[in-house]
């Protein structure tokens, strides 16, 4: 199983980081993990000039997003771990989302697998209503650009106060996940 994880939190080895590892850690199946922390790869920003239309499967920004295009087309597994700024993915996180226009572009997507997405979001504030609507709505058209059928949006809220490794409740809820990755049925 080949597992591409996206780490959008722009402070390293915290919450978000944490809640990732403890999800892959309980992960049994062999797979080969592909994680790429925003802190550390080199995205710019979509430039909205329309080139890949034209030029399908192509995007005239040379960095980082090359290597990640292929791995988002072919993996079996997509892991979106961010926090949420005001409700919404941080800056650096949504530049890489947004350069999947290049692949919401393709006129054929045949090439793209079908593949699974887990979505962990961490908030530091309080539960409130709709605190990860903004997440929501914008994997909307990733998850069908990417071909991706979810299994999972789990949510830590408060971790200022409840940091994500004390939270009993979300940290069963990607336990639950990982054993249905983990079951026989799951590797077909």
């Amino acid at each position: 199983m080949e597992i591409v994880a996206i780490v959008g939190s722009h402070r390293n080895g915290q919450n978000t980081q944490k809640a990732l590892d403890h999800f892959i850690s309980k992960i049994k199946v062999e797979h080969e993990l592909f994680e790429y922390n925003v802190n550390k790869i080199d995205v710019q920003a979509c430039i909205a000039c329309d080139h890949c239309i034209p030029h399908q499967g192509e995007c005239v920004i040379e960095d980082d997003m090359t290597e990640i295009y292929q791995k988002m087309e072919t993996c079996d597994l997509l892991i979106v771990a961010s926090p949420v700024y005001f409700s919404a993915f941080p800056s650096k996180i949504k530049a890489l989302i947004d350069r999947t226009q290049m692949i919401y572009n393709l006129k054929d997507k045949t090439a793209i697998k079908k593949k699974k997405i887990l979505i962990i979001g961490v908030g530091g504030a309080p539960y409130y209503p709709r605190q990860f609507q903004a997440v929501d709505n914008t994997l909307e058209w990733y998850k069908k650009t990417l071909s991706c059928d979810e299994i999972g949006f789990v949510q830590f809220s408060h971790t200022d106060e409840l940091p994500a490794l004390d939270n009993k409740k979300s940290l069963a809820e990607l336990e639950a996940i990982a054993d249905k990755i983990n079951t026989p049925m799951a590797k077909k």
